[in-house]
């Protein structure tokens, strides 16, 4: 079961990436106004980049460790699984309520969450 919750969070942070990059992050990236970061609108503009992709390389992180603590689990594996639960829980939350179910990503976080708790729960 945890590889595929370690799928459903790939496939969510190409999802963020690649649509949410183009329909987010590029159109503010070509704003008017945006504030000065370091002393240079580029390092803005990086700054945002970066901070966006780097979310979904964390969730690439994350998938590695599901896929990992699939084969193979211990005590510092279950409380790794207790925190993603919670996270990916409260996040799939947030999504679900603020958006009223029309970001999507609830779709995906919370039964990443589910899986990792009942996970967690067995070892």
């Amino acid at each position: 079961m945890l590889l595929i919750a370690s799928a459903l969070t790939i496939f969510v942070s190409l999802m963020h990436s690649i649509l949410g990059g183009r329909r987010l992050i590029e159109p503010i990236l070509a704003m008017n106004g945006l504030p000065v970061i370091l002393g240079d609108i580029a390092h803005t503009k990086l700054t945002l980049r970066a901070g966006w992709h780097l979310l979904s390389l964390m969730w690439w992180g994350i998938a590695a460790m599901l896929a990992y603590l699939h084969f193979s689990t211990d005590a510092a594996g279950e409380v790794f699984l207790w925190i993603v639960s919670i996270l990916f829980g409260v996040s799939g939350a947030i999504a679900l309520i603020f958006s009223r179910g029309a970001h999507l990503s609830w779709i995906f976080f919370l039964p990443v969450a589910m899986i990792a708790g009942y996970t967690a729960s067995t070892i």
